[in-house]
């Protein structure tokens, strides 16, 4: 059996921001729709659980990039199932450009949603999910637990319609679009980014009221809190 598969993807003018280089959110976009492909494709796709009332949800991501794709290059993305336990799956991904060299690399942690109970189910429950666990680490260290942020506001706005995702709760995208706004375009033609990451914590449904506060923790390392009222909804780090 081969554990590892690569699709292909061009960067289109939607993608990019304005230098031409490929957003966050967009990449991010890319790395779940490739997660996407090779669930289906390994038949524990969304569709596959949504049949038995569950759903994939991400609680870990971590992108590192050594420089970010343009409009209109081609790039490959290779993904492959690290680990499969009880509680969570690990899985990885490696991105290259059209000369096949390593451009970054990325690791997410998922669990099986009950959609009916809301709440994490047992992997063991899905047969034969375990037999595409490769138990090939990733090229980059797994997304860390983030730790409380006390700092000051950001933003705030309410969750709005673009927001929301098949599970009726706000999609990875718009957390990493929140985030990405929390720097101003003088940040981004100064510098790169080198690594983004997130743990997801709590679901934000629509008209949820979200509170954004951050602060530098140490040069170039920006951590992030999104609440929700009282509770933390996600919580965020961008290094420069």
């Amino acid at each position: 059996m081969s554990y590892k598969k690569s699709y292909p993807f061009r960067i289109q003018p939607q993608d990019v921001d304005f230098q031409f280089k490929v957003t966050m959110a967009a990449l991010g976009n890319i790395l779940l729709t490739t997660a996407g492909f090779n669930a289906d494709e390994n038949g524990f796709g969304i569709r596959r659980l949504n049949e038995i009332d569950c759903t994939w949800v991400l609680t870990r991501f971590a992108v590192e990039m050594k420089r970010f794709p343009e409009q209109y290059e081609d790039i490959s993305v290779e993904t492959w199932i690290e680990e499969v336990g009880r509680a969570s799956t690990t899985r990885n991904f490696c991105i290259r450009d059209s000369k096949n060299e390593i451009i970054g690399n990325a690791c997410s942690v998922w669990v099986m949603l009950d959609m009916k109970a809301r709440r994490a189910k047992d992997l063991l429950t899905l047969d034969g999910i375990h037999q595409f666990a490769s138990g090939e680490a990733g090229l980059i260290e797994k997304p860390m637990k983030l730790d409380t942020v006390d700092g000051e506001d950001y933003d705030g706005f309410k969750v709005k319609y673009s927001d929301i995702d098949i599970n009726g709760h706000v999609n990875t995208i718009s957390y990493i679009e929140w985030i990405s706004d929390c720097f101003s375009l003088d940040c981004y033609r100064k510098c790169g980014v080198k690594r983004f990451e997130f743990n997801f914590m709590n679901e934000m449904l629509y008209d949820d009221f979200v509170e954004i506060v951050g602060k530098q923790h140490r040069p170039g390392d920006f951590r992030f809190e999104i609440m929700k009222e009282d509770k933390t909804a996600c919580r965020a780090r961008v290094v420069f």
